[in-house]
């Protein structure tokens, strides 16, 4: 009798729609674009932006994804007024005042999706390079999104591209990285933390630093007098993973902020510092 029930209820169970189907719950994913367009994407990531219901990013990265979306899917920008564009100077000119906008954009873009997402839509959330590695999606703007009904898909961030550009790997003598950003390293004073770099110079890491091209000067200098010495390798990786722009400046501490005031680009490059840059394949 019971091998001829079991049959019956496996099959049963095969014609019953899963939960978040019978429920009619949309999801929202966040996608790691990479850093140039479709050609360093995921296909996973492209297969979820094609099929969603609604797409949220930046103008231009919708641009570089037109094949994909029909316009009528964009809805809008949820970093507008928080990040980009004239948000870094109320950032730096009145942090609080940039703070409760970030905090206005999280509320509006939970209601939105979890309003849509309650009538069975998918929303996608296009973020650039890996989300996981400085994405403001996850840092600014989702972090009490519940987590049931969120889904990241990784993408490649400008730390791999611009590992394929030095043609090295990135681990070096020391045998690890430390991926940071100048941001995080400052104190109260305004002043970058000479402790990290006091330690950082007795194991010598490669060092690799987003949004550090504005201050290359003050970096430069307290990582000088954190115990780096001026001819310790240094490199920027300019728009990392774009075939039609890359660009690989190589120099020391000594020399590299003369060479970065050289360069008209102050926002799009990576800057890496250690023995991992020195080295170039002939």
């Amino acid at each position: 009798m019971l091998t001829r029930i079991l049959p019956l209820f496996a099959a049963a169970v095969l014609l019953l729609p899963c939960a978040s189907l019978a429920s009619g719950q949309g999801m929202l994913h966040v996608l790691g674009m990479g850093p140039s367009g479709p050609d360093l994407t995921a296909p996973r990531a492209l297969e979820t932006l094609k099929e969603a219901d609604i797409v949220l990013g930046h103008r231009d990265t919708f641009e570089q994804f037109r094949e994909y979306i029909p316009e009528e899917k964009y809805a809008f920008n949820p970093w507008k007024g928080i990040h980009g564009g004239n948000a870094t100077e109320l950032r730096k000119q009145n942090r609080q005042k940039w703070l409760q906008r970030v905090k206005e954009r999280r509320k509006e873009l939970r209601d939105f999706a979890l309003k849509r997402m309650k009538q069975g839509q998918d929303i996608v959330i296009m973020d650039s390079g890996d989300p996981c590695v400085y994405g403001p999606a996850l840092y600014w703007l989702l972090q009490d999104f519940p987590r049931k009904h969120l889904e990241v898909i990784p993408g490649m961030s400008a730390f791999n591209a611009a590992s394929a550009a030095l043609e090295q790997p990135m681990v070096g003598e020391a045998g690890f990285v430390v991926l940071t950003s100048p941001r995080t390293l400052l104190q109260e004073n305004g002043e970058l933390d000479s402790q990290f770099f006091e330690d950082m110079a007795k194991y010598e890491p490669t060092l690799v630093l987003y949004m550090a091209l504005k201050t290359m000067d003050q970096l430069v200098r307290q990582m000088k007098e954190g115990g780096y010495s001026g001819d310790h390798p240094a490199a920027v990786v300019y728009f990392a993973g774009y075939p039609d722009k890359e660009k690989v400046l190589r120099g020391t501490l000594e020399n590299i902020v003369q060479k970065v005031k050289s360069q008209e680009e102050d926002m799009l490059g990576l800057v890496i510092i250690g023995e991992a840059v020195s080295r170039s394949a002939e």
